[in-house]
Order: structure tokens, then sequence, then C-alpha cells
């Protein structure tokens, strides 16, 4: 959305959610922080069972847990809504939420399709609200920082770059491991998204897949059969000639390596942590023969910072930071890695996104004692 988002309210922004399952703890966090500031305000959480709505207020006492999306939009307050909802679910919702007024951030993907997610984002802009899609790696001070990094040549120009994020997969929801590409849609699309922006639109993508883990258990303690890959390598080909890799899997139990690293004609940089959850930089230029550590920007940064990004856009009137281009171009990529598994050969990627210069960070200002790694550094 390149346009200023429009407002129905003055005061606090009032948030609501669709969905109680096991990622609505770390977003109402995040909506605590924006409350605690006088930014934000919390409205409904949708919650389908009973069961969900009695847990939700054990958790969390004063929550109004409703049943359904009807109840939710009643309050003609809520102003954003977040859907945190299995990814099927997700275009109908957001279509939906649209047409009720509603700015909206959804976690990923935002659709299964670049056609499906395309339109929603022009009914988006049409309407001048707010849509933002998940991950929201690219909000990351710490990775806007190696992104200025590439941008301005420290290591040379990138030639290659690798890339890992997994997990052992869910216990709580069987969505993760029934659909073709849910790997990829769920862990694959962090790497992806912090590569796209980094070196540019895919071209070419080959990839493979396997399944490591072909039973899985639900949180009840049934055990059923995996019935699709777990377990993915994609190589990538950048529009600007670079190659990228990136092991995307359910199966993975821990790790210890950099979330990203790129190799330069002049150098090397990390980016330490995950890149959801960055713990700052290495950078290698040939000519000091050093690493050059650079702490994280914000230490305090989250994953969900894409309902914060919603609601500072709606009190200062500015487009929020997104890219609709590169989001539905991510879709595509992911798309084209499943046809390339199933074809054993690589497969091309027309779209593109014009470069994302937004995303350059200023000098860093300069470093001070931090008390409290729960609060940015303008509040400590």
């Amino acid at each position: 959305m390149n346009k200023p988002p429009r407002r129905s309210r003055r005061g606090a922004v009032r948030v609501g959610f669709v969905g109680a399952g096991n990622v609505l703890p770390a977003y109402l966090q995040t909506l605590d922080r924006l409350a605690a500031r006088g930014w934000a305000e919390a409205g409904a959480v949708v919650a389908r069972s009973e069961a969900s709505r009695a847990r939700l207020a054990s958790l969390r006492p004063g929550v109004r847990a409703v049943a359904g999306v009807d109840d939710l939009l009643e309050d003609s307050d809520v102003e954003v809504v977040v859907v945190l909802t299995p990814p099927a679910t997700h275009p109908e919702l957001v279509r939906r939420l649209l047409a009720a007024g509603r700015h909206v951030v959804c976690e990923k993907p935002l659709a299964n399709d670049a056609g499906t997610a395309g339109a929603l984002f022009e009914a988006a802009e049409s309407a001048g609200l707010v849509l933002l899609s998940a991950p929201f790696v690219h909000l990351s001070p710490t990775f806007r920082r190696l992104w200025s990094v590439v941008a301005d040549g420290e290591i040379g120009e990138v030639h290659a770059a690798r890339a890992h994020y997994g997990n052992p997969g869910s216990t709580w929801a069987r969505w993760y491991h029934e659909d073709p590409l849910a790997t990829l849609g769920d862990v694959g699309i962090y790497n992806l998204k912090s590569l796209v922006a980094l070196l540019g639109p895919v071209r070419e993508v080959t990839a493979v897949a396997a399944t490591a883990l072909p039973e899985r258990r639900s949180a009840e303690g049934d055990s059923y059969a995996a019935r699709d890959p777990d377990t993915w390598q994609l190589v990538l080909r950048h529009e600007g000639g670079a190659l990228s890799s990136v092991l995307a899997s359910h199966a993975t139990y821990a790790y210890r390596r950099p979330a990203i690293e790129l190799y330069g004609t002049a150098g090397t940089a990390n980016l330490l942590g995950d890149d959801w959850d960055p713990r700052g930089l290495e950078v290698w230029r040939e000519g000091a023969q050093a690493w050059e550590l650079r702490e994280p920007d914000d230490a305090t940064w989250l994953w969900t910072d894409g309902l914060r990004e919603a609601v500072t856009a709606l009190r200062t009137g500015r487009a929020p930071l997104a890219n609709p281009a590169l989001d539905m171009h991510l879709i595509e990529v992911i798309a084209a890695a499943g046809r390339s598994a199933e074809l054993g050969g690589p497969v091309s990627v027309e779209s593109g996104f014009d470069p994302w210069v937004e995303l350059r960070l200023e000098e860093a200002a300069p470093g001070h004692h931090v008390h409290d790694r729960t609060r940015p550094a303008d509040e400590q």
C-alpha cells in the first residue's frame, strides 16, 4: 500500500483478533506494548469453541472472547483485525474484513496463489485500508541494517547466499503437515522474504523435497501418517545473478548457525540468530581481515511487528512499510518450488518488484546502555 490509510476514529487504535491458537500470545504481547504507550487497545478475540474461549479467559482475565466474526464486527470501534486462523481460511476472512471496512494484519501465507493475493491487496488499496501480510522480517531494524550493508556495497557485490530455518513441526495443528507446500508456506517463507528483499526477485527455482518424519503426533497423542514433504532444499537464481540456497524443514530439532550468510566479492555478512529473531550482524571485509560484530539496532524487536506497523501507520497517517508486489512474488516462488520438485528440474518465475529502497536505515544512533530489553531504546 503506497497511500496513507484512513482512520474511522480518534485516540487509541482498537485491535481485534480472529483465531486463538498458539501464535495469539505473541501478538497480545505486541498489543500490550502498544497499549502501555496509549497507542492501541484490546478488542474482542474470536475463538470458535467454548473450550478455547474458556482457556483464553483463564489465561487473560478480562478478555472479550466471542464465537464468531459477526460478534467481532458488532464493535464498530475495532479498526484493525489480526487474522491468526489456518492458512486455507485466510483469503475469505481477509476479503470479508476488508469489505467491512477493517484494516487487516494477516499471518502467513495470505493466499496460495498470487492472483488471489493481488485481488486482496487491490481491494485494500481502493478502500484506503491497510493490509499487511506476514512474515514481517523486513521490519526488523537489524535486518534493515543488513540490507543497508548490502546496498552500500560493504562486502562488494553479493554473488551467493545461504539460509535455513526449521523446527520439529506441530503437535497442535495437523494443517501444518497436510498440505504439499505447508513447510515452505510456514517456515521457508521467512528466508525467502529475507533473500528476495536483499538480492532481488527470483528468476529460477530448483527444488527437491523429502519426508523425514513419516509419522506425526497430535496434541491429543494420536499418531497419523505424514502425507506431504517436511524437508525442502531450494536453489534460487536471482535477477541480478546471485545464487542463494534455502533449507526449510519441519524436521529440524536444533541448529546453531547464522540465519543468513551472504558472500560478496569483497567480504561476507551474517545475520545472527533467525531472521524472525535477529541477534545482530557480523561483517567480514577483506581489506580489514577481521569480523566486525554489530549489535542489534533494537534488541526488543518481535516477529509480530506487523501489528505495530499497522497501528503506527494509522496513528501517524503514513503508508506502512510494505511491498505487496514482493509478497505476491513470494507466493509465486513457493508455487514454482512445488512444480520444480514434481518435475525434477528448474522452473522459471516471471513476476518481480522494484528495488525496495525504503528499507535503508540511516546511520545508527550512538550506543547506550540498555537497562530493559523488553523496551525499545526510546523508552529506556
